[in-house]
C-alpha cells in the first residue's frame, strides 16, 4: 500500500496546520502566565503604595498620588503598544495565513492539471511516434540516417586513432636534423636546386634515412587527419540533411495530431506552478517573520519588556527594598514590616513565574524553529516535485503522526530523511520512448527512429537522432512561434531556461 505525491502534500500541509496550532497552544499558556504577573504586579504595586504613604506621612497625598500615577501610566502605555503590536500582528499572521491556504488549494489544482497534461501529452506522443514509425518513407529516411550514423562513428573513431598516432609520431620527424634539413631543401621536389656535390651528398643522406619512406609517413600523419576532418564534415552535412526531413515529418505530424498544442500547454500550467511555489515560497518568508515577531512580544525580555521593566525600575530604585525593610525593623509597629514581607513575597512569585516563563519561552523558540523546519520541508517537497501524482511514498511515512509528536527542527528533519527514503517513482509514458532526450517534440522522434530501422540498426538510429537532440528541440520550438502554434509569446524562451 502506497501514498500519492499529492495526499502526502495534503498530509503536511495538515501537519503544518498541527503545528502551528500547537505553537498558538504555547503562546496562551505563556499569556497565562503574563495575566498572573500582572496581578502580582498589581498587588506589589498597592503594597508600594500603601507603604509609601505609611512612611511619608509629611508628604502631601497630592505629591506621593502625582508621582505614582506618572510611573504607572508610562508603563501603561508601553503595554498598551505592545498589544496593540500584538494584536496587528496576529490579524496580518491570519491575513497571510488565508492567503497560503488558498494558493495551496491552487497549487494543488494546477498539479492535478499539470498530471492530466502531461499523461495527455505522453499518449499523444505516442501516438504521433507508431505513426511515423509506420510510415514508409519514414522508415526509409531512419534507416538512412542510422547508416549514417554507423559510418560517421566509424569515421570519428579512426580520426582519433590518427589524431593519437600523430601525437605519438610527429615529434620524432621534428627532432630529427637530417630529415628537417632535406625538407628544408625541398629534396625531391621541383623545388629542389642543388647540384654538384651537394646534390650527391643530399641523395646518399636521403638513402641513409631512407627519406622517401619517412617523408610519406610524415605527409600522411599531418594531412590525413585535415582530410578526415573535410570528409566528416561532409558526412555530418549529409546526416543533418537526412534529420531534417525526418524533422519536417515529424512537425507535421504532431501538429496535425495536437501534439505541439499538448506540449505548450505542459509548459504554460508549469509557469503557473513555478509562479505559485515562488508566492507561497514569499508568504512562508512573510510568515516565518510574523511568528518570530509574535515570539518576541511574548518574551519577557523582549523589546518591550526592556522598556518597561527600564521604568519599572527607576520606581523601585525611589524605595529600595533593603532600606524599607531596615526601617520597618526600627519601627514599633507591625504594619510596615507585614507590608515589607508581602512585598518580599510577592518578588518571589514572580521569581518563581520567571523561572517558568523562561522554561515556557525556550520551549517556544524551539517550537518555532520546528515550525520554520515544516516550512522549509514543504518547500523542498514542492521543489523535488515529490507533489506529483506519479510520486509514490511507502505508507510506513506517518507526516501527520510524526508532525504531530515533533518538538524541534531535528525531528522534522528526520522525517525529511524518512520522506525521501521512503519516495518512489511511478512508470509515465514518457520514460517509455527514451532516456535519450529531454523534450518530448524529439523523444518522439528518436524512438519512432529507433523503431523504423529495425533492430539491427536501432541503436546508430537512436545515437542519429541523439546527436541532434540538444539543438533540435531549438528549432522545434522556434519553428512552432514562427507558425503561430504557441499561444504564449514568452513560452519558448522559458521552456529553454528550463532545459
Amino acid at each position: 500500500m502506497t501514498t500519492s505525491g499529492p495526499e502526502m502534500h495534503r498530509q503536511l500541509m495538515d501537519g503544518y496546520k498541527d503545528v502551528q496550532q500547537r505553537i498558538e497552544q504555547m503562546r496562551s499558556q505563556i499569556a497565562g502566565i503574563d495575566t498572573q504577573r500582572g496581578e502580582l504586579h498589581h498587588d506589589r504595586s498597592d503594597s508600594l503604595l500603601n507603604l509609601a504613604e505609611y512612611y511619608l506621612p509629611e508628604l502631601t497625598r497630592d505629591a506621593i498620588e502625582s508621582s505614582w500615577v506618572e510611573v504607572r501610566s508610562s508603563m501603561s502605555q508601553v503595554l498598551m503598544r505592545k498589544e496593540d503590536q500584538h494584536r496587528q500582528l496576529s490579524d496580518t499572521l491570519s491575513e497571510v495565513n488565508d492567503k497560503r491556504y488558498l494558493q495551496e488549494d491552487r497549487l494543488l489544482e494546477i498539479n492535478t492539471s499539470l498530471d492530466e497534461a502531461n499523461v495527455q501529452q505522453s499518449e499523444l506522443a505516442e501516438k504521433v511516434k507508431n505513426e511515423l514509425a509506420a510510415d514508409q518513407q519514414f522508415s526509409s529516411l531512419s534507416t538512412q540516417a542510422a547508416v549514417a550514423e554507423a559510418a560517421l562513428e566509424r569515421a570519428e573513431s579512426n580520426l582519433e586513432q590518427i589524431e593519437q598516432e600523430a601525437t605519438r609520431k610527429l615529434p620524432a620527424y621534428e627532432e630529427s636534423s637530417l630529415f628537417n634539413y632535406l625538407r628544408d631543401q625541398k629534396f625531391g621536389t621541383e623545388d629542389y636546386t642543388k647540384r654538384g656535390f651537394t646534390r650527391r651528398m643530399d641523395r646518399w643522406l636521403a638513402k641513409y634515412i631512407d627519406y622517401n619512406k619517412a617523408n610519406q609517413g610524415y605527409e600522411f600523419l599531418v594531412n590525413t587527419p585535415d582530410q578526415m576532418r573535410r570528409i566528416i564534415a561532409d558526412d555530418r552535412k549529409s546526416l543533418d540533411t537526412v534529420m531534417k526531413e525526418l524533422e519536417s515529418q515529424r512537425d507535421r505530424v504532431a501538429k496535425r495530431l495536437g501534439l505541439n498544442a499538448a506540449v505548450t500547454k505542459v509548459d504554460q500550467l508549469q509557469q503557473r506552478r513555478e509562479g505559485v511555489l515562488a508566492e507561497l515560497d514569499q508568504i512562508r518568508e512573510q510568515t516565518d517573520a510574523l511568528e518570530k515577531q509574535l515570539t518576541d512580544l511574548e518574551d519577557t525580555r523582549g523589546s518591550y519588556y526592556h522598556e518597561a521593566v527600564t521604568q519599572f525600575r527607576d520606581m523601585l530604585a525611589k524605595i529600595d527594598t533593603h532600606d524599607l525593610a531596615s526601617r520597618a525593623r526600627r519601627t514599633p509597629s507591625l504594619t510596615d514590616d507585614q507590608i515589607v514581607a508581602s512585598i518580599k513575597g510577592v518578588d518571589q512569585k514572580l521569581d518563581d513565574l520567571d523561572d517558568h516563563t523562561r522554561s515556557y519561552q525556550d520551549d517556544l523558540r524551539e517550537m518555532q524553529r520546528c515550525v520554520d523546519a515544516v516550512g522549509r520541508l514543504m518547500q523542498r517537497f514542492r521543489a523535488a516535485k515529490f507533489d506529483a501524482a506519479r510520486s509514490q511514498f511507502q505508507s510506513s511515512v506517518d507526516v501527520i503522526g510524526d508532525l504531530h509528536r515533533a518538538t524541534s527542527d531535528d525531528d522534522v528533519e528526520q522525517l525529511w530523511d524518512r520522506i525521501r527514503r521512503g519516495q518512489r517513482w511511478g512508470p509515465s509514458l514518457g520514460e517509455q520512448l527514451t532516456s535519450v532526450a529531454t523534450h518530448p517534440v524529439t523523444q518522439v522522434l528518436v524512438s519512432a527512429m529507433a523503431q523504423a530501422a529495425g533492430a539491427a540498426m536501432s541503436g546508430h538510429a537512436r545515437r542519429a537522432g541523439h546527436r541532434r537532440y540538444q539543438n533540435s528541440g531549438r528549432r522545434y520550438q522556434n519553428r512552432l512561434i514562427d507558425s503561430g502554434d504557441s499561444s504564449d509569446d514568452g513560452s519558448s524562451d522559458r521552456r529553454d531556461r528550463r532545459r
